[in-house]
């Protein structure tokens, strides 16, 4: 690199500073997230369940509860990443959505990709049209897109649309996810899903109703399998360790 380009950089970054994707902290150019948000990153470790994609003292799901194959995620949402995730959403940090969105690619080629499984498409799950006019964007949308740039798979925008206001998810109990969610989403164009293995991204599985009811109305309209990744995933962090040994024990762990 020569001088001039060098002190062009550096002009940029002090007009236009790197900052942490997780809390917003100014970073160096060679740092993807702050000090301290790298202390407080929780990646998924193993063993996990093979359906929820959650750390399985955290699990309580069984193969049937859902109508998506499986979901993975990169991160516990806790900590930094829960920080990320309410910055990439309410404090308009769109950029986040690269820095989750890579990760969530490298977790769909390791857990996905590298044992066989096409896809043929990436959705991210909709928001209804009045929250995307407030909001100004879709963060679902944006981590979809990143994923399918870096697996290398057609993003489709404008297909899973939600058409029906409901109450925010995060609000209510698990029982209350359930209702509350049921039968928000269409498909606006059946056939770009028909016979279909698609891939549906989100920023953030808890109770899992969102990504279901969205694989529910997917294979509806004919695609043939839905898989998903989110970006983190909700535990139980609580849980007594005695609990998560009778999970553990009762997958063959």
């Amino acid at each position: 690199m020569g001088m001039l380009d060098e002190l062009k950089e550096n002009m940029g970054d002090l007009l236009f500073p790197r900052r942490c994707p997780l809390c917003g902290a100014v970073i160096n150019r060679n740092e993807r997230i702050c000090s301290k948000c790298s202390k407080d990153v929780e990646f998924i470790r193993r063993p996990i369940c093979r359906i929820c994609g959650r750390p399985l003292y955290s699990c309580s799901c069984r193969r049937g509860d859902f109508a998506f194959v499986r979901n993975v995620s990169p991160l516990v949402y806790t900590k930094a990443a829960k920080r990320g995730i309410h910055r990439m959403k309410f404090n308009n940090a769109p950029s986040s959505c690269t820095y989750f969105g890579k990760l969530m690619a490298n977790v769909v080629l390791s857990e996905y990709i590298d044992i066989g499984i096409d896809f043929d498409c990436v959705i991210g799950v909709p928001m209804y049209a009045e929250d995307y006019r407030r909001r100004g964007y879709n963060q679902a949308t944006l981590l979809a897109k990143t994923v399918a740039e870096e697996i290398e798979v057609p993003h489709y925008v404008n297909v899973l649309v939600k058409y029906r206001k409901n109450r925010p998810q995060h609000t209510l109990s698990f029982q209350e996810r359930q209702s509350n969610i049921r039968g928000v989403y269409r498909v606006a164009r059946p056939e770009a899903v028909r016979g279909c293995v698609v891939l549906l991204c989100d920023d953030v599985t808890t109770s899992g109703s969102t990504l279901n009811e969205c694989a529910e109305t997917l294979l509806d309209a004919g695609a043939r399998a839905v898989y998903c990744v989110t970006a983190t995933v909700a535990v139980m962090s609580e849980m007594p360790a005695i609990k998560a040994a009778a999970f553990n024990a009762a997958w063959g762990f």
